[in-house]
């Protein structure tokens, strides 16, 4: 072995990266091997996992795979002398450093803490349709740290753990027949509040039902020097197609409502 190959190899740093790398690859098959292990036991039970259990699975997949690698890197910095000295160093003002590392390390322990949560409270699951801080969309993945949504329109949303911990989360998908649309509209003053009002429940029972025990409500939602403001309530089976059936309901309600003559071509509703 050359002088160059053998203070590699005797390098401090060199057995570091061996153990990290070590690490990462038992983290991988111990990953691998939890993933094959519950894949067995459903083909052995009979039965395909719902959303609560993949969820469960996943989480705690990585929490194993994070844990491997955080002993891993913890052996590794033991083998380098200088953090030794860096630790001294740090003990000597240890309550700047800790004040320093708490607010710095807040978001994400927070993050981490509320993803464990979300794995085992199951306030939300995979491909569980939810809002969160006005935020609509399906989630696709739980990480430790982060939920990611896709949203209606195609767009993914990535929210930190901690929002839902912190915000409030409607899942529409856990023991939910669907969710409420609104559709607003603006009259005049003179307009037929009653009638209309007649006309967008008809309009909103015919197309967007209630579930059994509910029907769609009219209500007046604001009268001002300008008009009135009539608030139509009605529901969406499939929450994923939420905006699509608004969209139909106000088309109907407005080719109604003209056709009968209680409002001009120009008036239209306004969006929720």
């Amino acid at each position: 072995m050359t002088p160059v190959a053998t203070a590699i190899h005797e390098s401090d740093w060199f057995k570091a990266l061996i153990y990290v790398v070590i690490a990462v690859v038992v983290a991988r098959v111990v990953d691998y091997a939890l993933a094959r292990r519950d894949r067995a036991m459903l083909k052995l039970l009979g039965k395909t996992p719902d959303r609560a259990d993949r969820t469960r699975y996943v989480m705690i997949r990585r929490l194993v795979f994070f844990g491997i690698v955080f002993v891993g890197a913890g052996i590794a910095l033991v083998q380098i002398p200088q953090v030794d000295t860096l630790a001294r160093a740090m003990l000597a003002s240890a309550a700047i450093v800790a004040g320093v590392i708490g607010i710095a390390a807040r978001a994400p322990i927070a993050n981490l803490v509320s993803g464990v949560m979300i794995a085992f409270s199951q306030p939300v699951r995979l491909n569980d349709f939810i809002s969160v801080d006005g935020e609509f969309g399906t989630v696709e993945k739980i990480s430790l740290l982060y939920t990611h949504i896709r949203s209606p329109d195609g767009r993914r949303v990535v929210l930190p753990n901690e929002a839902f911990a912190m915000k409030a989360v409607h899942n529409y998908s856990m023991d939910s027949s669907g969710c409420a649309i609104t559709v607003d509209l603006a009259l005049p003053l003179g307009a037929d509040v009653e009638r209309i009002m007649q006309t967008m429940r008809e309009v909103g029972e015919t197309l967007a039902p209630a579930p059994a025990g509910t029907k769609a409500g009219v209500e007046l939602a604001d009268v001002s020097g300008a008009g009135t403001l009539l608030r139509l309530h009605v529901w969406a089976a499939d929450p994923l197609h939420r905006r699509e059936i608004a969209s139909d309901v106000r088309l109907a309600l407005l080719r109604r409502l003209t056709a009968d003559g209680l409002v001009g071509a120009e008036e239209d509703g306004a969006d929720p």
